[in-house]
C-alpha cells in the first residue's frame, strides 16, 4: 500500500470518457492539509473505493499546495466514483 506523499494537501480527479475525450474535475483543498487528505483517502481505501491498480473508472489525483500532482490513485468503479464525486463535491472543470 503506497503512503500518501509529505506534501499532499487536497484532491482532484480526471475521468476518460467512452469517447476518448477526457473530464477533469474541481480541486479540493483540506483546511487539515496534509492530516486531512490523509484521512479522507484512509477512508476511501477502508470503504474500497480507491486502489494503487492502473485501471479503473477515474483517477484521484493528489495535489500539493501549488496544485500540482504529487500522487493518484485509481477509483474502482462507477459506483465508488459516485461516492467520491459527493464526498469532495467535485464538478467538472471548465
Amino acid at each position: 500500500m503506497k503512503v500518501l506523499h509529505p506534501d499532499a494537501v487536497g484532491m482532484s480527479a480526471f475521468r476518460a470518457l467512452k469517447n476518448g475525450t477526457g473530464r477533469q474535475y474541481s480541486a479540493v483543498e483540506f483546511t487539515r492539509g496534509w492530516a486531512g487528505c490523509e484521512h479522507q483517502l484512509r477512508v476511501f481505501r477502508k470503504l474500497g473505493m480507491v486502489d494503487e491498480a492502473n485501471d479503473g473508472y477515474a483517477v484521484l489525483d493528489i495535489l500539493d499546495a501549488e496544485g500540482d500532482i504529487v500522487q493518484d490513485f485509481n477509483v474502482k468503479d462507477a459506483r465508488s466514483w459516485r461516492y467520491v464525486k459527493r464526498v469532495l463535491g467535485l464538478a467538472v472543470e471548465g
